[in-house]
């Protein structure tokens, strides 16, 4: 696993993964990989939609807006209603920012003003936003596509692609230069997300974990 910490933080985060990692709950964490690597699948498995209400953790993926459109608009080729599900979701992830965290947001990344819309949205709101970055390579995510059932045209794949790595580099030198305001951007590979068991939103007034705890505690 790969930690970088925005310069102006000052508070390093542990370096050791250990399956979880630790925000603060006034906190905004942006889930990111190209299409097929894993991100819907990751969400479901730490943040089952019942649970995460439970929890108080509001999690957002166009995906699930998607499976409960398609009993009614399934008939319709999806590329036709695509652009009305992303303007949704990006208008209630949007809203929902202003009501505070912690929030969990699903997205690719590799779309520049959605990136600073999001950036934007989080310093209005009084929100840290952190980066969870799946470096899963074009191959994976492709197999991943193929195995949900849904893939990405492949001119769109290929932008996603090409785009990735320099937004690695890019998060890896300076958070802030992907999300403005980002304090820290953790980078997974497929076995490290694997074992991802829970990501955990505390409150300012509870303390730090010791080591003894296991976790990657990742600071405003």
């Amino acid at each position: 696993m790969v930690i970088a910490i925005a310069p102006d933080v000052g508070q390093n985060p542990w370096e050791v993964f250990t399956g979880e990692l630790r925000y603060p709950e006034d906190t905004v964490v942006v889930l990111a990989g190209i299409p097929g690597a894993g991100k819907s699948t990751l969400l479901r498995r730490l943040f089952p939609e019942t649970a995460a209400v439970d929890s108080g953790v509001r999690v957002f993926d166009s995906e699930r807006i998607r499976d409960r459109w398609m009993p009614t608009l399934g008939a319709i080729p999806y590329a036709w209603w695509r652009p009305l599900l992303h303007l949704t979701y990006y208008v209630r992830v949007l809203r929902a920012m202003r009501d505070g965290g912690p929030l969990v947001v699903h997205d690719c990344a590799t779309r520049p003003w959605v990136r600073r819309l999001i950036g934007w949205r989080a310093r209005r709101s009084g929100l840290t936003p952190h980066l969870i970055l799946l470096d899963i390579s074009g191959a994976a995510a492709r197999s991943g596509q193929q195995t949900r059932g849904r893939v990405v045209r492949a001119g769109s794949m290929a932008k996603h692609c090409r785009r990735w790595p320099l937004l690695l580099d890019q998060a890896m030198a300076n958070p802030t230069r992907i999300v403005p305001g980002a304090a820290t951007a953790v980078v997974l590979n497929r076995h490290q997300a694997d074992q991802l068991v829970s990501i955990r939103f505390e409150s300012r007034s509870e303390s730090p974990p010791t080591e003894a705890s296991g976790s990657a505690d990742l600071p405003r």
